[in-house]
């Protein structure tokens, strides 16, 4: 089946991109909707509502300053129904209500017996901080729940590594590869002077938050 006419003048969205500037507010709407949601015609996407956005599966440079700051929530979220805690206690203390959560977490919930339940892993990008064996720190935006949990576990090793100096809890990462949402291979920084070498260069306390807000 074939994608209908972007609009009544331009054929396909290209077209439309390319034919003036597209630096207003609407055109950025419409850029961002149709990055997610690349089959709507141009009516299409000026129609949608942020409300049907499935927002789990935009990726993190096509979100909002607000938006990002929900995928974060979101995690957490994600976090403690994985450990138990139910959606209703997360929302309550987020002020939030369930279909709110539904639409930051898409298909990373579903329901069992009437209860909603957070799947084990997810595909949720989002921005982190990273000691990368090439480029020193950086921050990479994550693909999945497993490379958040990868790095979080890198963060704690290096913590105590630096504290004691014992570099036995980074053997484990040594030639690991982690995969960026573009596709950009990063290695994990083991060698112990160059990991004292980049934490004195950051400023005080900047590299204590793992995610990026």
């Amino acid at each position: 089946m074939s994608r209908p006419e972007f609009t009544k003048d331009f054929r396909t969205y290209g077209q439309w991109l390319k034919a003036m500037p597209r630096d207003t507010r609407y055109a950025k709407e419409i850029i961002r909707k149709h990055k997610m949601f690349p089959d709507k015609s141009l009516k299409q996407l000026r129609d949608l509502k942020i409300s049907d956005y499935d927002l789990s599966k935009a990726g993190w440079e096509t979100l909002t300053s607000q938006q990002r700051m929900e995928r974060h929530r979101s995690l957490q979220i994600l976090r403690a129904m994985r450990k138990g805690a139910s959606l209703n206690q997360m929302t309550e203390k987020f002020g939030m209500k369930n279909k709110d959560a539904v639409k930051l977490l898409g298909r990373n919930l579903y329901k069992e017996n009437g209860r909603w339940k957070a799947t084990k892993n997810d595909s949720l990008e989002v921005e982190m901080r990273f000691y990368d064996r090439d480029a020193g720190h950086i921050t990479i935006v994550t693909r999945n729940s497993k490379d958040r949990y990868l790095i979080a576990e890198y963060k704690d090793a290096v913590d105590r590594t630096l504290k004691g100096g014992d570099t036995s809890r980074l053997k484990k990462f040594e030639g690991v590869k982690i995969v960026d949402n573009a596709g950009k291979e990063h290695s994990f920084e083991t060698r112990l002077d160059r990991l004292y070498d980049i934490e004195e260069a950051q400023v005080e306390g900047e590299f204590q938050e793992l995610y990026v807000n």
